[in-house]
């Protein structure tokens, strides 16, 4: 078991997923500094839209462990971290340090495996290639995307689809992602 730094925040990054973040707050300065000198992990924590101000009633039992791949800062003194997301951990204990920040006991989730796409999921990725097209918000390079495999599609999804992160917890809970293919699939026919 692992101690780790936690950070809630509304968006959302599972294991091979980019996100951008902005930081400002001293807490979360200590926690970049820390991942950087590698003296402890950190995760990102799902919450939900309107549960800010009140994280520590929200935070999730699965987590995503997560390192720093860029950072840099504004003219305006913010801090611009690009992060990946690495494993998803299981919190078993949750702590509030000296300064507000969350930190967590945590161990490592086996990994959804790589699975091909196929004819009755091919449908997924390419609303992904479309959607990452035109909003032009993935993070990742052309030579991490793997539209081939729908454990990656599926997870991209999850990090999008606007719903509770309860749903998201009970979808990236499961051994693998025979549910969220189902799931995406009965979405997209009704949307």
């Amino acid at each position: 078991m692992e101690k780790i730094a936690l950070m809630p925040h509304t968006n959302h990054l599972l294991p091979g997923g980019r996100l951008e973040i902005t930081i400002i707050e001293s807490r979360f300065i200590r926690m970049m500094k820390d991942a950087l000198s590698e003296k402890r992990q950190f995760a990102l924590c799902m919450l939900n839209e309107g549960t800010e101000s009140d994280p520590v009633k929200n935070l999730p039992a699965i987590v995503t462990l997560s390192k720093i791949i860029d950072f840099n800062q504004t003219d305006g003194g913010l801090i611009n971290l690009s992060i990946e997301g690495i494993h998803n951990v299981k919190l078993s204990a949750v702590y509030h340090e000296y300064d507000g920040l969350f930190s967590g006991d945590a161990v490592i989730l086996p990994s959804w495996s790589p699975l091909p796409i196929d004819s009755a999921n091919e449908c997924l990725a390419e609303k992904l290639k479309r959607h990452f097209a035109y909003n032009q918000k993935s993070k990742i390079s052309d030579d991490k995307l793997k539209y081939d495999d729908i454990s990656w599609v599926c997870q991209r999804w999850i990090e999008i689809v606007p719903i509770e992160v309860y749903y998201k917890q009970l979808l990236i809970a499961q051994d693998s992602p025979k549910l969220t293919i189902r799931f995406l699939l009965k979405l997209f026919q009704h949307g």
